[in-house]
Parts: structure tokens; C-alpha cells; sequence
């Protein structure tokens, strides 16, 4: 049985394998973005999103003044369970470590390989929210960065082996390129372990058990209200209890974000579609975040970033003007 026509376009257009390129000025905009997030960690800069100025002021002064202060770890997590990481709370280690996360990060952004720039980023970040997960409670909200952040470096630790060796990087990419595919393989890892897990504590009953998120939607929003009195968090408290009586709604909203992350692997074929992903997910982080409260900046971000990269598409629609208007000033008498 011959595909359709249009469904055999659709299919060329968004799963035919192309390997991504990466211009050395999108590398650039990719590792400035890439090392704010990751600055984010150790200064909370994004918290201030709203306000340019403290943007600022967070990026340059909030490191100085921040300061872990776990000095056991008493339930282990992770490393934790093999290693002691208390250290990293001792202001003789901590302080000069976040100076060296700053000076990483400047090189990185410079082009610095990235097995000598990301090394001690990703070593300290691991380790402090390792460290911060081994208290008794498990936070992920930097779960996909530092898995990207140990990507990135892993691709340069690889890359270094194929020079030693004299052998090529796959599909003749740049440094640059390997790492940035590695990079999507990381995050869009993140989201089929995401969908693998809710198969198997959902027992396969996915979509029929998603009509219950509601409940998980009044519990989020209370304890983000009774955390600091934040009313703007129930400006929706009518909606969990219409998703209850409108069960439909709940599968659709919920039940269809778990073949979006089974099948998040088709974002690695090509540009179009990791742009189409990307945008498809992060929409779906925001209505969580409408409904729940629950941000998911980096989530988005790293989408943003390796996944739809706007600046590219941007770059090609102007190029593509310029080449019209050459074409026909050529052409005109």
C-alpha cells in the first residue's frame, strides 16, 4: 500500500535524516545562551525575568552573596550515596569554585573546547544539586541542564579522541555541531524516560488515569498560595474542579503530552522537525506552568536554544528577502 502523496511530503520533510549545521555565529548565540542558563544555578537570575535591572544586578553580584549551607547529607542520593560531598558547602572551596564556574563560562562562550570549559561548570553543578537532593527531598528543576551540561562535555571529551585517533567527527561536523547533537540526544532523552516511566507506574492506563491530574493541579496551587500568599495562583481555581466533570478534557490536555515525549526522538532528524518539537513541547510546559505553577524555565530554554533555534530561521527568511530582491534587481532593465 503507496503512501498518500501529501503524507509522503510531510513524511520526507520531517523524517528524513539531515545533519544539523551550525554556522560559527549560531555556535556563539548557542554557548552565550547555554552559559546564562547555566550561571542561572548560582545566581537565580531568571527569577527576575520581569525586571531588566535586577537581571543585571543577579548576574553580577548574586554569586558572591549566595552560599550553600548543607553541612551533612543525611539522606543520600546519587553520588551522594558513594561520595561525601559536604566540601562543596565549605566557603573555602565554595567561593573560589563559583569564581571558576564564571571564568568557565566566559571561555566557553569564547570557544574555549569545551572539555577544558565545561569541566569544572559541570563538576560543581552536579555535585551542589546532588548535594542539595540528599536533605530528604528530591527536587529536578535542573535535572535536563546539568544533563546537557555533562553532554556537552562528554561530546568534547569524545571529540578529543577522534583527533588523537586522526579519525573524523560523524557527518564531518564541527566540534561545535557534535556537541550541540549531542546535546539533543541528551534532552530529548529526558523526555522518553519521562514517557517510559509513566507507562510503567501507570501500569500502560496513561490516558485514562491523567482524568486525575486535576487533584495534582489544587495540590500544586495550594502549596504554592500557602507557601507565600501568592493569589495569583488561584486566578484559575475554578479550572481542576470543570476538568473533573469534564474528564475529556483532562486526557486531551495531559493524556496527549505522553506520545509528544515517546516519540520526541523524531525532533533529531532534522531542523523542521526539532523546531516543530520543540515549539510543541514548550507550549505544552506552558500550560502546565498556567495551571500548575510549575515553571520549567530550563525545560523550555533548552528548547529554545537546541531545538528551534528562532535566530536561524530568522538569519535564513532575511537571506532568502536578499536573494529575491538581488534576483530581481538582476533581472529588472
Amino acid at each position: 500500500m503507496t503512501m498518500p502523496p501529501v503524507l509522503h511530503r510531510v513524511w520526507r520533510c520531517f523524517c528524513t535524516y539531515e545533519p544539523v549545521r551550525h554556522a560559527r555565529w549560531e555556535l556563539v548565540v548557542m554557548r552565550f545562551l547555554f552559559a546564562l542558563l547555566v550561571w542561572d544555578t548560582k545566581t537565580g537570575w531568571v527569577a527576575h525575568l520581569n525586571d531588566p535591572p535586577a537581571i543585571l544586578q543577579a548576574v553580577l553580584n548574586n554569586a558572591q552573596t549566595s552560599d550553600i549551607r548543607y553541612k551533612s547529607q543525611p539522606h543520600p542520593n546519587g553520588l551522594a550515596m558513594w561520595l561525601d560531598l559536604t566540601f562543596l558547602a565549605n566557603d573555602a572551596i565554595e567561593k573560589p569554585l563559583r569564581v571558576a564556574v564564571a571564568a568557565s563560562l566566559v571561555l566557553y562562550v569564547l570557544g574555549v573546547p569545551t572539555v577544558l570549559s565545561l569541566l569544572v561548570p559541570m563538576v560543581f553543578g552536579i555535585g551542589t544539586s546532588t548535594l542539595s537532593n540528599s536533605q530528604g527531598s528530591i527536587g529536578h528543576t535542573s535535572q535536563v541542564l546539568h544533563l546537557t551540561l555533562l553532554a556537552l562535555w562528554l561530546a568534547g571529551v569524545w571529540g578529543v579522541g577522534c583527533r588523537i585517533r586522526k579519525k573524523p567527527l560523524p557527518n564531518g561536523w564541527s566540534a561545535g555541531e557534535f556537541e550541540a547533537s549531542w546535546a539533543r540526544q541528551a534532552i530529548m532523552a529526558v523526555y522518553g524516560v519521562s514517557a517510559l516511566t509513566k507507562l510503567v507506574i501507570s501500569g500502560g492506563d496513561w490516558l485514562s488515569s491523567a482524568r486525575y491530574l486535576p487533584l495534582h493541579i489544587m495540590k500544586s496551587r495550594d502549596m504554592k498560595f500557602y507557601d507565600n500568599l501568592d493569589a495569583s495562583v488561584l486566578r484559575y481555581d475554578w479550572l481542576p474542579q470543570l476538568m473533573m466533570d469534564h474528564a475529556l478534557c483532562s486526557i486531551i490536555i495531559f493524556g496527549l503530552a505522553l506520545p509528544l515525549e515517546l516519540f520526541a526522538f523524531v525532533g533529531l532528524y532534522n531542523r523542521r522537525s526539532a523546531a516543530l518539537l520543540g515549539i510543541a513541547l514548550i507550549l505544552f510546559h506552558e500550560v502546565v506552568t498556567q495551571l500548575m505553577s510549575l515553571s520549567f524555565i530550563f525545560n523550555k530554554a533548552l528548547l529554545l536554544v537546541f531545538f528551534v533555534t528562532p535566530w536561524w530561521w530568522l538569519a535564513r527568511l532575511l537571506g532568502g528577502r536578499r536573494q529575491s530582491e538581488s534576483e530581481v534587481g538582476i533581472a529588472s532593465p
